[in-house]
């Protein structure tokens, strides 16, 4: 049955001025520090005027940013206050948000049944008020973690159930574009495990269409990324407009990640670029660069990851 209820929601003006400080952060128009400094103006407004859905507001976007930093602590606790803000106001759908964020940081951390358990209650609430836009948000990322786990059947049944769902929405809609660049990914890289070769390009192609409707570094990250992995199995470019060298790809990604500080991403671009490497025979430099990525994972928190670099690294030795 679909709930339909008056929820409490930040108040419209305050709401704008946080998403356009939101916005200019992931056009890197607003530099991290900047984007974190006018958050914190808004914390105190809203903590003054006592009014509890902005204030989570406020606390969820300093979540989001610090998410993209890779301060995956820092981040868990934001989210947390928001949640409490949120539950005492009496918003379950936005208590579910904070859970679908949540489940991001565990994912990175590599704590996967918390974060698969975190999306599916989120998937569970937002069916109950018909939203659309939470369904494919939660669905995506619990394929995301099949997808880590190397369940692949699995992964592609819910990355296709998401795109249903994504196709059912304006990508200019917040996230939206990331749904369906996180989808192309997921399902160019199942294509790659089984060989489909034409149909990992395809999902590539359509990641690189969405990076190029909206103006959000994190999106060309991910769409560029997904080139260089899809052309590391490849070898040459089914399309003479593009270069067949996937290192090309991955530096991209990594200029448009970089602009937005996006440490956690950068590592896992670094991360595709160094397998890449290898599989080309450079095995050296690939080496080098899994050590300075296992580094980084470590440094950020992110457990699994950097198990996989390390293992990646062993298997050159």
């Amino acid at each position: 049955m679909v709930r339909v209820a008056n929820l409490p929601e930040p108040t419209p003006e305050f709401n704008q001025r946080c998403l356009n400080i939101i916005n200019q952060f992931n056009s890197g128009q607003l530099a991290y520090e900047s984007a974190l400094a006018e958050l914190d103006k808004l914390a105190h407004e809203a903590d003054s005027s006592g009014h509890l859905v902005n204030q989570g507001r406020v606390q969820q976007l300093i979540a989001y940013i610090q998410h993209y930093r890779g301060n995956l602590d820092v981040s868990i606790y934001h989210n947390e206050q928001a949640r409490a803000l949120y539950a005492r106001a009496g918003n379950p759908r936005r208590v579910a948000t904070i859970d679908l964020n949540q489940g991001e940081n565990y994912r990175f951390k590599g704590e996967f049944n918390r974060a698969a358990k975190l999306y599916r209650a989120a998937y569970e609430v937002a069916e109950q008020f018909d939203d659309i836009r939470l369904q494919a948000l939660a669905s995506s990322n619990e394929a995301l973690v099949l997808l880590a786990l190397k369940k692949y059947d699995e992964a592609f049944t819910i990355f296709n159930k998401s795109l249903k769902l994504a196709n059912q929405l304006d990508i200019q809609q917040t996230d939206v574009a990331g749904i369906f660049c996180e989808i192309y990914h997921g399902l160019a890289v199942i294509h790659l495990y089984k060989g489909e070769l034409q149909l990992a390009w395809m999902r590539a192609m359509e990641a690189l269409q969405v990076a190029e409707q909206v103006n959000q570094l994190h999106i060309k990250g991910y769409a560029n990324r997904t080139l260089g992995e899809v052309l590391t199995e490849m070898k040459t470019a089914p399309d003479s407009r593009f270069s067949s060298d996937p290192d090309t790809y991955f530096r991209m990604s990594i200029e448009f990640l970089q602009e937005l500080k996006a440490e956690a991403e950068i590592a896992r671009t670094m991360f595709a670029q160094a397998l890449s490497l290898a599989k080309r025979g450079k095995r050296t430099t690939a080496a080098k660069l899994l050590q300075q990525v296992m580094d980084m994972f470590t440094k950020l928190g992110m457990v699994d990851d950097a198990t996989r670099a390390a293992e990646a690294q062993l298997s050159l030795m």
